[in-house]
């Protein structure tokens, strides 16, 4: 009370400092970061261990086996899962939340380099890599150009580097096209003829190009520096590397091999548009803004393009686009709940100057925000401005209560002075306001305790609340009656509202008192209720986040390993007419193989669309056509899938998976196989496949080590050789143009080509001497899994399939029950995916959060009221508010989500509010008034501040509520929980909660709240 006495007093400095709060606030907001999402540290790190020529089988007994057993004794590891792929290894370490990253890297980085001694040879060195939400590309490009012969040299020597020096970037990776490189192309006659090897040629070559430091001499007075010195950098030098000399006679790299640049194989694709070329993404350095990187790059194509007219650079993907369509829909959302609260203000006072003095608290206080979450490092994004939206309404509240009582004041009390009305009519609901306010705000702390990603993303929004409220309350307190004073509005008795609200309250009092007549029954129909909110909350889907729609669709091809390039291009052509031939669809991009992270954590082709943003429609429904009209492609396996920023963890309803996870492979094998049977005989799935059934044949070299022990050779020996002749050699570099261009020996690409021509490789001996393959080794088939998964060094196999109509919500329960488990062998068991352990771990913290924020309510209001059997009546009116909430995630089919649990904690804080209110009076009114009377007459005089602030809120939330505009459905289930549970809350309370009070104060004496 003395800060309003104060502001009352000292109008001219209130307003100045309401100046000062403003502008620091604007200068707070137009400082804020714009991003998407909140950072989150993702505690894990990816090591990706190259194996050239190597299958998935070598790959995992040779490398991720090694990796696995020398990082199972790191300390803060939670989870090791594993990749293993022809060529590399991807081991994915999953650390325990609050573990010290930095450290972890480089514990890592040790043991990497003693698991390095152990693997072969040929195994390049590992790649390390922290995972966080900033690693995927910010930025895809689309390059073309004219009148170019390498359209991949001219992308990777131009374009890369002006990019790479921009601070904001972090990484550049490109794909499509083919890279030039030196071919030296052996000659095995004249070899034969000449005695040289292979082997021998690479190392002569490797050591050509030499500079080596040999000492120092003197020279007079000088001390110079000598070195060894010998260059071969052009083409036509290489050709005179000499290999042999014998006498006169020298041999030279051009007698024993042609030498020209030659382009690699074509192993990967981007084309944009059906049209071929370079795909070039784009990642952002973790500090930097989403904005600044686009702002950057453009700047850089401005630059290229303007310097050469027949570079085209299209921008295909860039996510400040999606960032500034949320934030302006947030905004929106923003305005359009601010607008609400002051019509429903006009509704009920019919005083404009009313709706302007709450209207003018809401700027105050959101500008008050900003300051504090720019000192906390805040970004804005759609996390902390659908705080701010939530905000309005509960910032409305504490205004709407004071301005109520200061009409009252006016009213009731007689003040005729306007200071003394906005004084008295603030005194009277002081205590209130100060308690909703706390009780608000308290059940934040135990979501500012939380660790993993219910913590990470949500801990900002649940500052932005407890700021917005802890505004709220000092602008209801000095803001309101300041402007109540100033303005002097007059309650008009002819608002729309007010004559309903009357009418209201002349029948809740004749309610009421036949209630009171039963309070038995009124309390049995609250238990009834809240035995059906259970009912309904057990009928409900769930969901580890909502998925946001950004209009974009991505097409997974998965193919069989080693499937010609010619082959998968069909495939890919045939779903690119699909998509080209869809009306919703304005750009798409096809890319397969290639750089980056994502490009290594999956080998399978995509086709990326983008969607128009004035689609007829919705992404979801484009999904479902395209699912039908690709699902006839021959031998593929075709995902389509929604993009979406946070996505629906759990996959799409009309997906089934099971996972099964043992330590012996054959079996697990075997049961899949007998499993995957068995489901394509029920009627409720589809398309079922494992992704052990994507196998190709591969020939293992068995080599006998007898036979060539004898023939002076080792099975490294054989393996190195075969490796080479089969892959060429990389033995050196060569500068050309200012550009490295790498060396490559190998044969003529015809050579080695069939299995037949593998069979007649003649190996060398270290003697000098000559024994066929066939004559040491045997060479058999097998078949060899595209991908082998482990997870905590347990094999793993997912088996997915299409619901079909039949299915039915028990579908995937009966489908476990009936097919899967009784094909389990031993040992063999039923594993949940990574999604599913993380909903099961964050809707426990999340648990854990409500149950200690109804304990920290219940303290805050045993405290305010000097009494837990007032706060014990209050507390009652937590239950009242699941009917609601649950009924209306049952009505619109939404699921149990995250955010849905994160209405649940706000609701225990502000579900209590209009309890609290209603006790506070009727602990006032039973000073001069029977218990019966003071139970109805405290309802019917708080009914119409009640409903205000209930429709404030609810009404404010609505746009939410409706998921309007982009990432609308990221916060959906916050603001459905809260607008059903508000309601039912609110009606229930007014009608049951004097039912409690009349029974558990019945021949006490009333404790009245502390002063």
């Amino acid at each position: 009370m003395g800060l309003t006495k104060l502001v009352l007093k000292r109008p001219v400095t209130t307003v100045l400092m309401i100046l000062c709060l403003v502008v620091f606030g604007l200068q707070a907001f137009m400082s804020s970061p714009l991003e998407l999402m909140p950072e989150m540290n993702m505690s894990m790190i990816v090591v990706m261990t190259p194996y050239p020529g190597a299958s998935p089988e070598d790959v995992n007994d040779l490398v991720t086996k090694t990796v696995e057993d020398q990082v199972g004794t790191l300390s803060g590891l939670d989870t090791v899962s594993s990749m293993s792929r022809e060529n590399v290894s991807i081991t994915m370490l999953e650390y325990k939340y609050g573990t010290d990253m930095d450290k972890a890297y480089d514990d890592l980085k040790k043991q990497m380099d003693l698991a390095k001694v152990s693997m072969p040879d040929e195994v390049e060195d590992p790649i390390m890599l922290e995972l966080n939400a900033n690693l995927m590309a910010n930025m895809i490009l689309a390059v073309s150009k004219d009148n170019t012969d390498n359209l991949y040299n001219y992308v990777n020597d131009d374009v890369v580097p002006e990019l790479e020096k921009l601070s904001s970037v972090a990484e550049v990776s490109i794909n499509g096209g083919s890279q030039e490189y030196i071919r030296v192309e052996l000659l095995p006659e004249k070899m034969s003829q000449y005695g040289v090897s292979m082997n021998s040629i690479a190392t002569d070559i490797g050591s050509a190009d030499l500079a080596y430091p040999a000492g120092n001499a003197d020279l007079g007075d000088q001390q110079l520096a000598v070195s060894t010195d010998q260059k071969f950098d052009t083409l036509e030098t290489l050709q005179d590397i000499p290999l042999t000399v014998s006498g006169k006679n020298t041999i030279y790299l051009g007698d024993v091999a042609n030498i020209y640049l030659g382009e690699d194989d074509t192993t990967s694709i981007a084309r944009y548009n059906g049209q071929d070329t370079i795909a070039v993404s784009v990642t952002k350095q973790q500090d930097a803004a989403s904005l600044t990187l686009s702002s950057d790059v453009n700047d850089v194509i401005e630059e290229l393009t303007a310097a050469d007219p027949d570079l085209n650079v299209t921008v295909v993907m860039d996510t400040k686009d999606n960032i500034m369509s949320s934030l302006t829909s947030v905004f929106q959302t923003m305005i359009a709940a601010i607008v609400i609260s002051m019509a429903i203000i006009w509704l009920f006072f019919g005083d404009i100057k009313a709706s302007l003095i709450v209207g003018s608290s809401i700027p105050v206080s959101i500008l008050a925000s900003f300051v504090l979450m720019n000192l906390m490092g805040f970004s804005l994004n759609v996390i902390t401005l659908s705080a701010l939206v939530l905000g309005v309404g509960m910032m409305v509240d504490n205004s709407t209560v004071v301005l109520e009582s200061c009409f009252r004041a006016t009213t009731d009390t007689g003040f005729r002075e306007f200071s003394k009305a906005a004084l008295n009519g603030t005194g009277v609901v002081y205590q209130s306001v100060v308690g909703s306010t706390l009780t608000t705000c308290v059940v934040f702390l135990p979501l500012a305790m939380l660790s993993g990603m219910t913590g990470e993303m949500f801990r900002p929004l649940g500052f932005t609340i407890v700021f917005c409220m802890v505004a709220s309350l000092i602008s209801a307190i000095t803001v309101v009656p300041l402007c109540y004073m100033n303005y002097k509005p007059v309650e008009k008795k002819t608002a729309p509202l007010s004559r309903p609200v009357e009418k209201m309250q002349q029948e809740y009092r004749r309610i009421m008192r036949r209630f009171l007549r039963h309070k038995g029954l009124v309390m049995l129909s609250s238990v009834a209720l809240l035995a059906l909110s259970i009912v309904l909350a057990m009928n409900l889907r769930t969901e580890l986040m909502g998925e946001d729609d950004m209009g974009q669709i991505t097409v997974e091809v998965e193919t069989k390993p080693g499937l010609q390039l010619g082959i998968v291009e069909d495939i890919l052509n045939q779903v690119e007419e699909v998509v080209s031939a869809d009306p919703n669809v304005e750009d798409y991009l096809t890319q397969s193989g290639g750089g980056g992270l994502s490009s290594s954590m999956s080998s399978n082709p995509t086709v990326s669309a983008y969607l128009k943003k004035d689609r007829d429609m919705e992404t979801d429904d484009v999904v479902k056509l395209w699912r039908k009209e690709l699902e006839s492609i021959p031998n593929c396996n075709i995902t389509v899938s929604a993009n979406s920023t946070i996505g629906s963890m759990m996959g799409t309803s009309d997906t089934y998976q099971v996972i099964l996870q043992s330590t012996n492979y054959d079996a697990l094998k075997a049961d899949s196989d007998r499993i995957v049977s068995a489901l394509d005989a029920r009627s409720e799935v589809t398309k079922v496949h494992s992704d052990l059934e994507n196998a190709a044949p591969v020939v293992k070299v068995r080599v006998n080590p007898i036979k060539a022990k004898a023939a002076g050779l080792s099975a490294a020996q054989i393996g190195g050789t075969l490796n080479s002749m089969l892959s060429g050699v990389n033995p050196a570099s060569l500068e050309i143009d200012g550009r490295d261009v790498d060396i490559k020996v190998e044969y003529n690409k015809d050579r080695y080509k069939t299995l037949a021509q593998v069979q007649n490789i003649v190996l060398q001996t270290p003697t000098g001497g000559a024994v066929a393959l066939t004559d040491v080794a045997d060479l058999v088939f097998e078949d060899s899994p595209a991908t082998i998964r482990r997870q905590d060094k347990q094999y793993r196999v997912t088996i997915t399939g299409t619901y079909t109509d039949k299915a039915t919500e028990t579908t995937e329960k009966q489908l476990q029950t009936e097919v899967v488990t009784p094909q389990l062998s031993q040992g063999v068991s039923i594993a949940m995916n990574s999604m599913q352990k993380s909903m099961q771990k964050e809707f426990t913290n999340l648990g854990k959060a409500i149950a200690m924020a109804i304990f920290l309510v219940f303290v805050v209001m045993a405290c305010q009221f000097e009494s837990p059997k007032f706060s014990i009546m209050v507390m009652t009116t937590v239950p009242f508010c699941l009917i609601g909430a649950f009924g209306l995630l049952w009505i619109v089919d939404s699921a149990i989500s995250m955010t849905s649990l994160l209405g649940f904690l706000m609701l225990v804080g502000t579900v209590v509010n209009n309890g609290i209110l209603y006790v506070d009076t009727v602990n006032q009114y039973r000073q001069s008034m029977d218990m019966e009377t003071a139970l109805i007459e405290a309802g019917a005089t708080r009914l119409r501040p009640i409903l205000m602030t209930t429709l404030t809120t609810v009404l404010s939330m609505l746009p939410m509520a409706l998921a309007l505009g982009d990432s609308g459905e990221t916060t959906q289930g916050l603001a459905l929980v809260n607008i059903g549970g508000l309601t039912a809350s609110t009606i229930l309370a007014l009608l049951m909660l004097p039912a409690y009070y009349s029974v558990m104060n019945r021949g006490g004496k009333q404790s009245l709240m502390a002063d």
